[in-house]
């Protein structure tokens, strides 16, 4: 199951985390040859023999920057130092393979299918492997949301239009990055549109309109985050009921295999959990049936290691008590994604609006748990960040992109 977010940002591309040796070594070559110092690609990749075929890996950030792993524990001014050094030095060996590849790319060196991976964004990278190559049932039970912002280049010069755009300074002008927009316009109009055409993939398509004076402000992400919530739990929840209805008459089907699998894991990780009972409260009260009609998902939010699939493996060995205080039985679906954070620990806030109605005689609560929790109120990291609350009526219309003319298939 893949959801996929396209927004106005292409994004910069990857520090390879793994190069084949002759790969490496003709682009360490070439950048020698146009003249780069190459001692930063020599310092931080190491040549591994035993892979097969051979490989240069990039090492550990904590093997490489000093107490990188005690700063990321202690002082926050400790752990600034590391993240700008490290930083400079992702910078530095992008420009390092950039340069070199797209010199070797116009001598005819490396194609243009292979110097694609060094080139391309994750975004694109993601979206090509998610989609790329995948069977009709695969894509049915994918979702991509495309989000295009109205009058956008107008507000480039702010600073914080950064985070939703590819920008480049060129003396005192600030502009959007051509090159990283033609790119988006490929996989956004070009790559997916052809995914759609064969294939029910869902792909859904909206148009966020900028503040005259204040650009893309935090009420207008606010609205659009609201409505993107709720168009995504309406989507889960489809894809989730049929994918179940579909794999429900035999026992011998992969899909309950898996589910025998995670009552497993479930059993062993539940016997390690040592939550606060406030944990589980705030997932009960989100679970029992509310007197509104909620359409949000509840977001389970935490760096790595702080607990999530501890926390959530209580919560489905506990589930089984809770049909007796419901009015109907409960399913828990968990649709969740392991991602990176800060470390702060993963204690879930209450999300109001949050369980759905499109079910007959179930109520299905969907834990989620990527970097974000969602609330009606607030958007963000559960101690660092708080959003102000959205008083705008409504939600952006969601349209589905297939009904768009860029979606008809020729």
């Amino acid at each position: 199951m893949l959801s996929g977010l396209v927004g106005e940002k292409y994004g910069s591309i990857r520090v390879p985390g793994e190069v084949e040796s002759a790969e490496f070594e003709m682009i360490l070559d070439a950048a020698v040859e146009a003249g780069l110092d190459t001692h930063i690609l020599e310092e931080w990749y190491c040549r591994d023999e035993n892979s097969v075929p051979p490989a240069y890996y990039l090492k550990p950030k904590a093997q490489m920057l000093k107490n990188y792993q005690n700063s990321m524990e202690s002082s926050s001014a400790a752990k600034t130092k590391n993240d700008k050094a490290w930083r400079n030095v992702s910078e530095e060996i992008k420009r390092i393979f950039r340069t070199a590849v797209l010199q070797l790319q116009e001598k005819g060196t490396m194609k243009s299918a292979q110097a694609k991976k060094f080139l391309c964004s994750a975004l694109e990278d993601e979206l090509d492997f998610a989609l790329g190559k995948q069977t009709p049932a695969f894509l049915r039970k994918c979702v991509c949301y495309i989000r295009k912002i109205s009058n956008f280049d107008r507000f480039a010069k702010l600073p914080e239009m950064a985070r939703y755009m590819d920008i480049v300074v060129s003396g005192d002008r600030i502009m959007r990055n051509q090159e990283a927009y033609e790119r988006l316009l490929k996989v956004r109009d070009e790559f997916i549109p052809t995914v759609v055409a064969a294939s029910n993939l869902r792909v859904y398509s909206s148009v966020t309109h900028c503040d005259m004076k204040l650009g893309y402000s935090q009420e207008v992400e606010s609205h659009y985050v609201e409505g993107l919530c709720k168009q995504f739990y309406e989507d889960m929840v489809d894809i989730i009921q049929a994918t179940v209805q579909q794999n429900f008459d035999t026992e011998t089907d992969p899909l309950y295999d898996e589910i025998l699998q995670h009552l497993s894991l479930c059993k062993n990780y539940a016997a390690l959990y040592e939550y606060k009972a406030e944990s589980l409260d705030y997932v009960q009260e989100y679970l029992m049936p509310s007197k509104g009609s909620r359409m949000s998902p509840l977001v389970v939010y935490g760096g790595p290691c702080t607990g999530k699939t501890l926390l959530l493996s209580e919560v489905a060995q506990q589930a089984r008590s809770l049909p007796h205080a419901l009015e109907q039985p409960s399913d828990t679906d968990e649709v969740s994604r392991c991602g990176g954070g800060s470390h702060t620990p993963a204690v879930p806030r209450q999300s109001a609006d949050c369980s759905p109605s499109t079910l007959p005689n179930k109520q299905h609560g969907i834990l989620q748990k990527p970097d974000i929790i969602h609330d009606e109120v607030r958007l963000g990291e559960l101690i660092q960040w708080d959003r102000k609350k959205d008083d705008r009526a409504g939600v952006p219309p969601y349209q589905r992109a297939t009904d768009d003319p860029m979606f008809k298939s020729s």
